[in-house]
């Protein structure tokens, strides 16, 4: 599923820098309904409504949660259709949809108001500011398109904002996974063929004897009711008393339809499949820094001091503040893993305030 909202109205003017469209990326588990309670105000507050063009936001379920379709796994490619960079991808064919609707309804005239960013690239009035929000599972993909939009002019996408909310980074927010070493070397046709002859069994083998399970106990263990959601997510709040029955709600919605299991399997499995060392993905500690040295671009960390999936409090947020000085960090007390959803007045405040500064 999609949550599009676009800016109709002029608010909270105080914030200097406006962004042209704003993109949101979910955590695991999750959906793109996550973002649904603060993605209004978020497009009203930070997006432009200069004259000519009205920004928009733009929050989709990333590939094999929520409402997505789940791409066979088995097939050659298929686990990395569950990643990150696909998952960007996704991201840029919708805001490239949305400017391409935008301008057959006559609302793409985007030269018709020029901002600070515009008149620094040398009067390009056709590039658009963007501000990217991530959280936890999806910081790494917020910060991928950051700098692939960054490395990619032709894309006419400048990220001026990157928000990581409780990013669940390797290395920064999390132990860091131990690099494979060594090649494959070459294989000979013999052998090529022997280990598609052993993978056809294994994956056999595996649905028969994990797969088919496995999914199974999940969908009992779930079983569709709105208990099991909130029983989980208390540990996801500061508060367990500020959870109401709309957020388990919608991390409900998605577990209804058919094959939602094996989405959260095969993501499960690319995750733990792929490489650390993998030249295409380096790691998120390096990733985060890349983007924070990046000219014009203003990076955020937001999380909440009862946070007990990403624990940021403590030493990980003064080791962020010392090897990360172009990073803000914003503390919000009392609150948990989804700060956004918990408190939607008090995030726009900390974001607000963080974005004055």
């Amino acid at each position: 599923s999609i949550q599009y909202m676009k800016r109709t109205t002029n608010t909270n003017d105080s914030i200097d820098q406006k962004y042209d469209s704003l993109i949101l990326h979910h955590g695991f588990g999750a959906s793109s309904l996550s973002w649904l309670p603060v993605l209004p105000s978020l497009v009203e507050r930070l997006g432009t409504n200069a004259k000519g063009r009205s920004a928009v936001g733009v929050a989709h379920d990333a590939p094999g949660f929520g409402f997505t379709e789940r791409p066979n796994a088995d097939l050659e490619g298929g686990l990395e259709q569950y990643g990150a960079l696909n998952n960007v991808g996704i991201a840029l064919a919708l805001l490239q949809k949305e400017s391409q609707q935008s301008e057959s309804n006559g609302g793409g005239e985007s030269a018709g108001g020029k901002n600070a960013e515009e008149e620094d690239d040398g009067g390009d009035e056709k590039v658009k500011s963007l501000a990217i929000f991530g959280h936890s599972m999806g910081s790494k993909a917020a910060l991928l398109m950051a700098l692939h939009c960054a490395s990619q002019p032709n894309l006419l996408l400048k990220p001026n904002l990157v928000v990581l909310v409780a990013p669940a980074l390797e290395g920064v927010a999390l132990p860091s996974r131990p690099s494979s070493k060594g090649g494959a070397g070459q294989v000979s046709p013999k052998s090529s063929l022997m280990r598609r002859a052993a993978r056809r069994v294994w994956i056999a083998w595996r649905k028969v004897f994990l797969d088919y399970p496995f999914r199974y106990g999940l969908r009992r263990l779930v079983n569709g009711t709105k208990d099991f959601w909130r029983k989980g997510l208390t540990l996801a709040w500061g508060d367990p008393q500020r959870l109401s029955d709309s957020d388990a709600l919608r991390f409900q919605w998605p577990s209804i339809g058919e094959g939602w299991e094996e989405g959260l399997i095969n993501f499960t499995r690319s995750r733990l499949l792929s490489s650390p060392s993998d030249p295409a993905l380096m790691d998120d500690g390096q990733l985060l820094r890349e983007v924070a040295n990046l000219k014009d671009t203003k990076v955020v960390i937001v999380y909440g001091s009862k946070d007990a999936v990403v624990r940021i409090e403590g030493s990980v947020a003064e080791k962020l503040r010392l090897e990360y000085p172009n990073v803000k960090l914003v503390r919000m007390e009392g609150l948990g893993h989804d700060p956004f959803e918990e408190d939607v007045d008090g995030f726009l405040t900390v974001l607000d305030e963080a974005l004055q500064e």
